[in-house]
Formats: C-alpha cells, sequence, structure tokens
C-alpha cells in the first residue's frame, strides 16, 4: 500500500512512502493504530541516532532547498513516546477532524467501518492547519 501525507498550508509537496498491508479484516482504527506503531519504531530509531554527529550531505542540501527549509536533525534526544499515547492522541485528532484520510479517492469517516485493502491501495492523509486569526 502506498501512504501519502500533506499538511494543508505548507508548500511541501505530498511524501510518499510504501508500507505493507496488515493482514485480515481492517477498520480505519486499526489501520491508524498500525501505522502509528510503525511511526513511533521509526521515531524510536531516529532518537537511537541522535547525538552521532550529523553531517549534511548534498542530497540534505538539495531538497532541504527544494522544500524551503534545510535542517540538521536534534542533537538532543527528544521526549519517550510510547505506542500507547500515541494511538490514543491519532484517534483523538481524528475524531477532532484535526486530519482526514482517504482511501483509494474515497473519504473515510468512520474509525469502526471495514475497510478492503489492496497491496495496491493508496491512502492519503491530509492534516488541517488552523488558520491564522480564525
Amino acid at each position: 500500500m502506498i501512504v501519502e501525507t500533506k499538511i494543508v498550508g505548507r508548500r511541501t509537496p505530498f511524501e510518499r512512502r510504501s508500507l505493507e498491508v496488515p493482514a485480515g479484516p481492517q477498520t480505519l482504527q486499526s489501520l491508524v493504530t498500525h501505522l502509528v506503531h510503525a511511526e513511533v519504531a521509526a521515531y524510536h530509531e531516529r532518537q537511537e541516532q541522535v547525538g552521532v554527529l550529523r553531517v549534511l550531505t548534498e542530497r540534505d542540501l538539495t531538497e532541504g532547498a527544494l522544500g524551503g527549509r534545510v535542517a540538521v536533525a536534534p542533537q538532543a534526544p527528544g521526549g519517550t513516546v510510547t505506542p500507547e499515547d500515541a494511538v490514543r492522541t491519532a484517534l483523538t485528532a481524528f475524531g477532532d477532524g484535526l486530519y482526514y484520510v482517504f482511501l483509494d479517492e474515497e473519504q473515510l469517516e468512520s474509525l469502526q467501518a471495514p475497510l478492503t485493502l489492496r497491496p495496491d491501495s493508496t491512502l492519503l492523509l491530509v492534516r488541517l492547519t488552523a488558520l491564522a486569526g480564525g
């Protein structure tokens, strides 16, 4: 499955990555839980590398310039994140309308509705941002 993410209001293009489709029947809640667990694992892996001298490569500079921001990863470890807390936050944010989810161009509005996932499915997560002064 292809997962795309976009933050409304930012000039950065969609971020695309491939993710293995979980086996068995799915709901949006189980899919979000799967995605959050994968992201927390990636976060912990990045945190293990914090403190190691990070040198910007030519690719980092080029991608940063295209995105409008060149940055180096933080040199101090971030806070601890548990998968359970992250899942709870993600599900609450969905319920509060802070992001929308589309599966194969169809908006998903219920956490409990059954989903049919295929290896070639595209999942789009769109995070909304508040307008200044709104």
